[in-house]
């Protein structure tokens, strides 16, 4: 976002100086100005309309996400009471892969709870991993119910 704001006044900052440098006449460049002034309310408007995107972007996405992990942690808990019943080297084998997947899920939480990253690219690869980190559990969590069937 910061690189995007810069871009933003440098690109308009040059225009400006562009327009009041190819006129001669005072009344000229009083409009030249004024439509740089209109140009640069325009773009503060859009950027404001940008930030506020990706920040609800990021709101909605970080709610989808949490629920993914909320139902990730519910399946974990319902394995972990299912395994109760199981012979004690089974169930200390599969107590172990749960506590790490848990452990997996609640890092996940911490990671999009405190994302602060403002670049575009960043944000996206971070989305990217973690879907993917997400999906990797869910998946876990599934062949763990399988085999137990």
């Amino acid at each position: 976002m910061k690189t995007t704001r810069f871009n933003v006044v440098i690109v308009i900052g040059i225009a400006i100086m562009g327009m009041i440098s190819c006129t001669n006449s005072p009344t000229k460049k009083a409009e030249v100005l004024e439509d740089a002034k209109d140009n640069v309310l325009v773009a503060e408007q859009d950027l404001n309309q940008a930030v506020s995107d990706s920040i609800n972007e990021y709101t909605r996405y970080k709610m989808e996400a949490e629920t993914k992990l909320i139902e990730n942690d519910l399946k974990i808990a319902a394995l972990k009471t299912n395994m109760k019943a199981e012979r004690i080297e089974v169930r200390t084998k599969y107590e172990k892969e749960l506590n790490e997947l848990e452990q997996k899920n609640a890092n996940l939480k911490v990671s999009i709870s405190e994302y602060k990253e403002n670049d575009v690219n960043k944000w996206e690869k971070f989305k990217e991993l973690v879907n993917q980190d997400i999906e990797e559990i869910k998946l876990a969590i599934s062949r763990m119910s399988e085999n137990r069937k």
